[in-house]
């Protein structure tokens, strides 16, 4: 018998609770505001003022607040707002007494506290103190102890009220709540005065009061996934937050709008917003109450500003004046940001600009238009982002008579990534009899946007128009890229290229010709024919920054692939500095920083690859780029994955499934389903990896072929693994790294050489990882080597040493299962401290990697299961049935059910669901009261099986 090591308990959410795509809930979920509900409960239990007021905008969430600070949840002492949070200050019943103020009620004096009033004033006994009558009145009957007023919208409230809660504050001061006091709780806007009496109390000290903010992107992020209870795309909730503002009531509004319209709707199991923005008549009204009646020229103003924002604040005085400018101002519809070293103005809230373009008839905006662009360009478009933008407002305005300028503008919109723009200038400029320019840029613009045939239809018609070597040179290189990238035909491209290449006169043309075959035949992994590409580009000296660049992103590939990260990530660098705006290739910066991104992710420089990833993705969701966006919410899936972060790699892939569901520029779904199957493995769904994995194969793409032992011979192991086959998917891995060492991908050579030893498996790798750490500069690779042959010489105390490499380096599913290994070895030489040691170190880093079940984790997470058990119990997981499960792995029915009685017996669950909450890290701690005796005859996760 094995000696039981003791299993800590773990609180964590499990890595598979992924929320269904169910409709809404009818009521809102409170979220968001724990640390403003937890200011608030201190406040009344501790504080002596007996007012506490709780200000903010309209629509902001004052009165939910409040209903929750004095519901607490449910019961004081323990009391949860929902998010597990324990917080609130329940009040018994019959002891709140509550009420709200209206406009209409205003004009009628106690009208909103005439509910609490007593009928009747006693008459006797001369003149009554009415506030003291009336105090008491509203005490009546309640007895002692703990009594709580709460007052709705108080700004509203007429004086006769206001000074009321006055009296009562001051007598409850003076008395304490226990004397004949009462805790009074008020809300309030902030944006309007409030009445004399009620500004008394916060100038006499007997309030605190707490201004209650918008949401922030993150909790409406959250409150949105509650509601619809779903993912929610990143880019449709930070939508919704822009043009909510934090605002609970107007994001109700636009949700609600979005549902019934369809524009918000479940996209590959990831909620999406779909179009522009639907508002409701609601809404409208609310926005529209807001901004108010307008005179003409402050309306002109504020239609300007809807159709140009952000303007700077010269260009904006001159087209309104200093006056209307300052009147816009005062009702607090513009704000001023800064922007360097220029003061910029827009909107105060994104849906002025909404409901006014929406209220602008159509020959106002063309004037607008045409008002904005003229303004623009007499300050002589100094600014990038300009041309683009006036050529849009021109389009608007119907100005379409100079192909030159609007060709201009077209070629500054793709600089900005705003490809749905330049497709529009672009083909005005064609319209306009641009000629060849303005048609390559058309097809540029098209490509971009996904719309690869139509983009080549352009570039094929423009064959005869070209006279120039250079004009020649630039299409060539167009046309190949959008062969290569979007219409997956990369022997075209090379082929096209190579034509050319060949009817040259220029020597420098030849050279980047030469330059961007390196480039394409490097992301092939055809090393023979990207050598002599190499050197023919290298054969123009001096070489054009062009060729330079293209040669330096070809060399990039070239390293990384061949583990040598730190050579990659230094060329990448190198070509991103030469690189230019004015590059005839405007891809190029885009897949440098991939590919930059690429190698820093896999040589440990995480926090500097999530950032450039983060920032890209920003970016592409700013411009609307699709398949950029889809592409960075890959790389964010697969930095996460290398930090073991698997349900953050789960929503990452899913999030990028939903943007390029109809989007197939540059073969990226291929890549994604094949990751994500990966991921999936691991995480013991079996079953959705080999779909995703199907599904990986049916997009399969020739281009980027260096990419394809990534996407597709990494993910078969895992699910071999997932099913129990440990000893067929360590064979599955090696017959991979032969395959990646027949085509020097080096480093997925080593990526799967390894993974035989994250398994358990005893297979003889630690001689080739090692010949593969002496040849690179990656740190991985040697940490890989160091755990190959620690495993090899059954050495915990080096499995200990390789755990905090990889820990250091981030990797916290591979250090956590580094240390499963230690502590099994640690207990089969019967050292049980050191085993309870590394036990706890595997489960303390695998909480990081959020719901993880490979091999060796789950094993240290239930040891009391044997290596059969535990396999069987994991396929049951999954949903297989027990026929299933007997076909996978050649046994009789009859045992697998033995088996499954065994599992749940020592767990003490009763069915599969909760066997997966067993069996996942991070979810409910099992009760199987058993002493983790192994059955005998198990097998040892250190031999083969």
């Amino acid at each position: 018998m094995e000696d039981r090591i003791d299993r800590p308990i773990s609180p964590e959410p499990s890595a598979h609770e992924a929320y269904p795509p169910y409709p809404p809930s009818p009521s809102w979920p409170f979220t968001g505001r724990d640390v403003t509900l937890a200011e608030l409960t201190s406040l009344m239990e501790h504080s002596a003022r007996p007012v506490l007021l709780i200000t903010g905008p309209v629509g902001v969430g004052k009165t939910r607040m409040a209903r929750e600070l004095l519901s607490g949840a449910e019961t004081k002492n323990g009391a949860k707002n929902g998010t597990g949070t324990e917080t609130g200050t329940a009040v018994p019943p019959g002891r709140l007494l509550t009420a709200s103020a209206t406009e209409s009620v205003a004009r009628i004096p106690f009208g909103a506290l005439a509910h609490l009033l007593p009928t009747t004033l006693p008459t006797a006994g001369g003149r009554p103190n009415l506030l003291r009558v009336l105090a008491d009145g509203l005490l009546a009957g309640i007895g002692d102890g703990q009594r709580t007023l709460l007052v709705d919208d108080v700004h509203l409230l007429d004086d006769g009220s206001a000074s009321l809660l006055l009296h009562l504050a001051v007598r409850s001061g003076m008395h304490g709540s226990t004397h004949g006091g009462m805790r009074i709780v008020l809300t309030g806007r902030s944006d309007v005065p409030m009445p004399d009496a009620v500004e008394a109390l916060i100038r006499g000290n007997y309030a605190d009061r707490v201004d209650l903010p918008p949401l922030g992107a993150d909790s409406v992020s959250r409150l949105l996934e509650r509601t619809l209870r779903g993912q929610v795309q990143t880019a449709t909730a930070h939508r919704l937050w822009q043009y909510s503002g934090g605002n609970v009531l107007w994001l109700q509004q636009l949700v609600d709008a979005g549902l019934a319209s369809g524009t918000l709707a479940v996209v590959g199991e990831v909620w999406c917003w779909q179009g522009p923005f639907q508002l409701s008549t609601r809404l409208v009204d609310l926005v529209s109450r807001r901004i108010g009646q307008l005179s003409a020229p402050v309306q002109r103003a504020a239609e300007l500003m809807a159709l140009g924002e952000p303007l700077g604040v010269t260009v904006f005085e001159q087209l309104t004046g200093p006056a209307v400018m300052d009147e816009l101002d005062r009702r607090e519809l513009i704000i001023g940001e800064k922007d360097g070293w220029r003061t910029q103005v827009r909107l105060a809230h994104p849906l002025y600009g909404e409901v006014l373009r929406r209220r602008t008839p159509p020959h106002r905006w063309r004037r607008h238009c045409r008002d904005l662009a003229e303004a623009i360009e007499r300050t002589g478009m100094r600014r990038r982002e300009d041309p683009a933008r006036v050529g849009g407002w021109r389009l608007e305005a119907g100005d379409l008579t100079d192909p030159r300028f609007l060709l201009s503008a077209a070629e500054h919109a793709v600089l900005t990534m705003d490809f749905t723009l330049a497709a529009r200038l672009a083909r005005a400029a064609c319209d306009a009899g641009g000629g060849a320019p303005a048609q390559r840029a058309l097809a540029v613009a098209l490509g971009y946007t996904g719309d690869g045939v139509r983009a080549e239809q352009v570039h094929s018609g423009l064959s005869g128009t070209i006279t120039s070597e250079r004009e020649q040179l630039q299409s060539v290189q167009l046309r190949a890229a959008n062969m290569f990238l979007a219409l997956d035909r990369p022997a075209d491209a090379l082929d096209l290229l190579r034509r050319t290449e060949e009817t040259m006169a220029d020597e420098a043309a030849r050279a980047e010709l030469a330059a961007l075959q390196a480039l394409l035949l490097a992301a092939q992994a055809d090393w023979p024919a990207y050598a002599e590409a190499v050197a023919r580009a290298r054969q123009c000296v001096p070489p054009t920054p062009g060729t330079t660049v293209r040669v330096y992103y070809a060399e990039c590939i070239d390293h990384f692939c061949h583990g040598r990260t730190d050579a990659a990530l230094r060329l990448a660098e190198s070509a991103l500095m030469i690189l230019s705006d004015g590059d005839d290739m405007p891809f190029l910066h885009a897949g440098l920083l991939s590919w930059l991104c690429n190698a820093q992710a896999f040589s440990g420089r995480l926090g500097e690859a999530e950032a450039i990833a983060t920032a890209e993705y920003r970016q592409a969701r700013e411009s609307n780029w699709v398949a950029s966006q889809g592409a960075w919410q890959i790389f964010l899936g697969r930095i996460a994955a290398r930090r073991g972060q698997l349900r953050s790699t789960l929503r990452h892939m899913r999030e990028a499934a939903s943007i390029l569901r109809d989007d197939a520029t540059w073969g990226q779904q291929a890549l994604l389903y094949g990751e994500w199957a990966t991921v999936e493995a691991m995480t013991g769904n079996a079953a959705e990896a080999q779909t995703l994995l199907d599904q990986a194969h049916l997009a399969h793409v020739q281009s980027y072929r260096i990419l394809h032992t990534l996407a597709f011979r990494m993910a078969q192991p895992w699910i071999l693994a997932a099913r129990g086959r440990l000893r067929d998917a360590a064979r599955q891995a090696m017959r991979a790294a032969d395959d990646a060492r027949q085509e020097q991908a080096f480093l997925w050579e080593a990526e799967l050489l390894h993974l035989p030893v994250r398994l358990g498996q005893s297979a003889a790798v630690s001689g080739r990882l090692v010949e593969l750490a002496a040849v690179s500069d990656n740190p991985h690779i040697r940490i890989y080597a160091e755990h190959a042959g620690a495993f090899a010489d059954r050495d915990a105390s080096a499995l200990e040493e390789v755990c905090a490499s990889f820990q250091t380096a981030g990797m916290h599913l591979h250090a956590a299962e580094a240390a499963a290994h230690a502590a099994r070895l640690w207990l089969r030489n019967g050292s049980t401290v050191h085993a309870q040691r590394a036990a706890d170190r595997c489960l303390q880093l695998a909480r990081h990697c959020e719901g993880v079940m490979t091999p060796a984790v789950l094993a240290c997470w239930t040891p009391e299961l044997t290596d059969r058990e535990r396999d069987i119990a994991r396929l049951a997981a999954d949903g297989q049935s027990s026929r299933q499960i007997a076909s996978l792995l050649g046994i009789m029915v009859r045992t697998v059910d033995n088996h499954l009685y065994r599992v749940y017996r020592k767990t003490g669950v009763t069915n599969r669901r909760e066997l997966r909450n067993v069996l996942t890290l991070g979810l409910s701690e099992p009760t199987d009261g058993t002493d983790g005796t192994e059955a005998a005859g198990a097998t040892d996760e250190f031999g083969d099986r």
